[in-house]
């Protein structure tokens, strides 16, 4: 029931024509997309990072398909080991990075926290020591609602996560403007309820709708 946001065209353009961007977790819904937007402002260089060989093979198997002069570069690799960050950002060094990497499930990470705080918190730290070590002009981070008053370890995390790309903001000798995202349930994302409601039903049922 929402109206749709009319986005500014040519301001978008104006910060990714003719940028080396980094998208981390690339091979996500949200980092898929990310990849697809962004070749058509223009960029030099799309550097695509996630931890999925399998994504990473997609990510390929699309770029084979498509004309665009960007020249779009795959890493097989994690934002939670600094070697590898500091090896992105000292071979490519992006001007614009967009962190989309991330653990997303809410009951897996009440299993699992130890794994979500390395991924979505130090990775999140790693990215951004690394952004302003390399003088990189933009640090977008793509957050969740569940970072609103958390209630689980997966909105904990990315709240974290928020406050800490936010804090580097009023760094001396900053040259990195730090920002924040928050989306909400995004339609036909991985993980989410649609993709689970449609197997369900394709294996003839129950749906689990947990909410009358």
């Amino acid at each position: 029931g929402r109206q749709e946001v009319k986005l500014d065209m040519n301001s978008i353009e104006n910060i990714i024509k003719g940028k080396r961007v980094l998208i981390t977790g690339a091979g996500g819904s949200i980092g898929f997309e990310l990849l697809k937007q962004s070749l058509t402002f223009n960029p030099s260089e799309i550097i695509c990072l996630d931890t999925s060989e399998e994504k990473i093979y997609q990510i390929e198997q699309f770029i084979e398909g498509i004309q665009y002069s960007t020249i779009v570069k795959t890493v097989l690799g994690s934002v939670n080991k600094k070697n590898e960050c500091e090896m992105v950002f000292s071979e490519n060094h992006p001007q614009i990075v967009f962190h989309a990497a991330a653990y997303k499930h809410v009951n897996l990470s009440m299993n699992n926290p130890v794994s979500f705080i390395e991924n979505n918190i130090f990775g999140t730290l790693n990215l951004v020591k690394c952004s302003l070590k390399h003088k990189c002009q933009k640090f977008l981070l793509i957050s969740t609602d569940k970072a609103v008053r958390p209630i689980n370890i997966m909105g904990l995390t990315k709240r974290v996560a928020e406050l800490i790309v936010l804090g580097h903001n009023n760094k001396k000798d900053n040259e990195t403007l730090f920002s924040v995202v928050r989306f909400g349930n995004v339609l036909n994302s991985r993980g989410s309820v649609i993709p689970i409601f449609r197997q369900q039903i394709k294996s003839g049922g129950p749906v689990t709708v947990t909410d009358p």
